[in-house]
């Protein structure tokens, strides 16, 4: 499960302050699968770098299974985001590999077991 609670994400450089995400809440239960659309600028990429923890938030929380990823530093952090999973618009698939090797591919240079692996690619 993912929650987002009242996610905040304010651009600061000491002249301006761009509020990018305002106080955002949303969760998304096991198995669901989301799309993130809107216009140029209006904080989608911001929102997603939230997620998988490549930005922190100015306000509010990422929770990810149970872990707040927003809190997370560190190694903690690398551990989480090889858990986390994305396919963003302008995705770059090698070419000489099937969709399903393509999927496979992240897991197996992660260490991901090969039975693990095979199951998660059936899945999705």
């Amino acid at each position: 499960m993912i929650v987002l609670s009242n996610i905040s994400k304010v651009f600061d450089n000491g002249k301006l302050a761009l509020t990018a995400v305002d106080n955002v809440n949303l969760t998304i239960e096991q198995g669901q699968i989301y799309g993130i659309i809107g216009y140029s600028g209006a904080g989608k990429s911001t929102l997603i770098r939230l997620l998988n923890g490549l930005e922190k938030p100015s306000a509010g929380s990422v929770t990810i299974n149970g872990q707040d990823i927003s809190a997370a530093k560190g190694e903690a952090l690398r551990q989480a985001r090889l858990k986390i999973s994305m396919v963003f618009q302008h995705f770059n698939l090698l070419w000489s590999r099937t969709v399903k090797e393509n999927i496979a591919f992240s897991m197996q240079i992660a260490g991901v077991p090969k039975a693990q692996i095979q199951a998660r690619v059936a899945e999705l």
